[in-house]
């Protein structure tokens, strides 16, 4: 009765009912194999050993890839919140931190020395070599460049949305106590929200982990909206329109294989309007 009761609350989602079969299959070999080792020759045995042995390590591999590349879909819509308080404004500190991190992504740099306080005394081997100082400088001047720029383009994109879909926008909009949050999110449609977000990028050779992180968030948005949410990504690219075209086409391939609503869009950033 007791395990029955337990069945049932791991039943509710997919990773419980991932959970509870390989409990059972890996039970019953178990109890197959203490109650009739006896009886059993050494032949017959030894399937049941090597199955108890290798089944773990099928399952870690298992796990592995469904939370590498499909952690989106093991969660119900009651493992998430199901009130209003689920979303909410990100705190000043939350914004700038998720804009440098952007910023820093999309230079390339995020474990670069843009995150430097002040001019640290310069060592012998900097004294030595000024030009290396001279290049950080360019850089860091570069980082913060590009930083207000984003940051132009961001109000640029989400002001164009939300005259588009005729709706006000709600800005920096976090999901509950999690680090998952976009950069707007309309208001007005409670039954089906669409959530907004901007990313930039300065190659045409880019790698997807910044799009995967994107569908990820879109996934879990769309759980706790029932399937009833939408995302409209908008990719700002900072290079020449010919280039474009291959990139598009994978990352529109990815966005295809994603269970969530999400739409998928490209701006040349000499089609937007410079900071006036």
């Amino acid at each position: 009765m007791e395990f029955l009761k337990n069945a049932k609350e791991f039943a509710r989602n997919p990773l419980g009912i991932i959970a509870l079969f390989i409990s059972l299959i890996y039970g019953f070999v178990s109890v197959l194999l203490n109650s009739s080792a006896e009886k059993l020759t050494e032949n017959e045995r030894w399937p049941l050993v090597v199955f108890i042995v290798i089944f773990p390590v099928l399952v870690l591999g298992a796990f592995y890839r469904l939370v590498t590349n499909h952690h989106g879909k093991l969660y119900a819509p009651a493992d998430f919140k199901d009130d209003k308080s689920f979303l909410r404004t990100l705190s000043p500190e939350e914004q700038e931190s998720k804009l440098e991190i952007e910023v820093s992504e999309t230079l390339g740099d995020l474990k670069g020395a843009y995150d430097e306080k002040g001019n640290p005394p310069p060592t012998r081997k900097q004294r030595r070599n000024s030009t290396k100082e001279d290049d950080k400088a360019k850089r860091r001047q570069e980082h913060e460049q590009f930083r207000q720029d984003f940051k132009v383009v961001e109000d640029l994109v989400i002001d164009s949305l939300s005259a588009e879909l005729n709706s006000e926008m709600h800005r920096n909009i976090g999901l509950g106590g999690t680090d998952i949050s976009f950069k707007a999110m309309t208001s007005g449609l409670p039954n089906k929200p669409i959530f907004v977000e901007v990313k930039a990028i300065k190659s045409a050779i880019t790698s997807t982990i910044i799009l995967d992180r994107v569908l990820y968030n879109a996934v879990v948005a769309d759980k706790f909206f029932n399937s009833q949410s939408k995302l409209i990504l908008t990719v700002v690219y900072y290079f020449d329109s010919s280039e474009i075209g291959s990139l598009e086409s994978i990352w529109q391939r990815k966005v295809k294989q994603c269970p969530a609503d999400v739409e998928l869009r490209f701006v040349a950033r000499k089609d937007l309007p410079n900071k006036t």
